[in-house]
């Protein structure tokens, strides 16, 4: 347990004492302790930092000495670079790391759920799989191959589009977003045209995206 420094001002009591003068020097301090530690996205020094989460007591100091507790202090984080404080709300930032896997999860999801919906025209499927394939590896899956996209097809539900999408929205931009229904979309297309039931899977991720119906014509005009 580690005392941090003193928190609110110090104050000065005088008391006339048998002719003389004694003073009182009143503080309040807060005593801190680490309560857990871990990664989070920095916003003092920015990028993936480590960092200690504390909590504390307030007391009230006399000459030096914590005597009477005083409740709790709030609990911080600190980064273990820069030792900048922030508030713990500062962990719901997802840091890099996350964000990459949510957007790698995010195109897997989507992709699959647009080959699920393919015509069993052999031709059709041989193509938009190989798109699919394709898609993911880009997004950061060198080793996927078709045996894993037809392990994904099969297992695959809309939930699971629907939940992978909606994790990643808050933190892409509009083109980012765009983007990602984007990559479906030439996926889709590689057995020549959009066939309907693509144009619902694209449309229906571009409302999970917070993309409008507008934005999504534009994408699938030219992905």
């Amino acid at each position: 347990m580690a005392a941090s420094k003193q928190a609110g001002r110090r104050l000065s009591a005088a008391r006339d004492a048998g002719g003389g003068t004694m003073f009182f020097v009143v503080g309040i301090r807060t005593i801190r302790s680490a309560i857990g530690d871990g990664e989070f996205h920095c916003p003092a020094c920015g990028g993936d930092r480590r960092f200690r989460k504390g909590g504390g007591r307030r007391r009230l100091v006399l000459f030096g000495v914590a005597l009477i507790p005083l409740g709790r202090a709030g609990s911080g984080v600190e980064c273990a670079v820069c030792c900048t404080r922030h508030d713990v709300a500062v962990l719901e930032t997802p840091t890099a790391r996350a964000l990459t896997l949510l957007l790698r999860e995010a195109v897997r999801t989507l992709v699959v759920a647009v080959v699920a919906a393919v015509d069993d025209e052999p031709q059709e499927v041989d193509a938009v799989r190989a798109a699919a394939v394709e898609a993911v590896r880009a997004a950061g899956m060198p080793s996927y191959d078709a045996c894993a996209l037809a392990v994904d097809v099969g297992a695959h539900l809309p939930q699971d589009t629907a939940w992978a999408l909606a994790e990643i929205a808050p933190h892409l931009a509009v083109a980012g977003r765009e983007h990602l229904v984007g990559v479906a979309a030439r996926v889709a297309l590689a057995c020549g045209a959009y066939d309907p039931a693509h144009r619902v899977i694209l449309y229906h991720a571009g409302d999970q995206l917070g993309l409008g119906r507008a934005r999504v014509d534009h994408v699938l005009a030219g992905p």
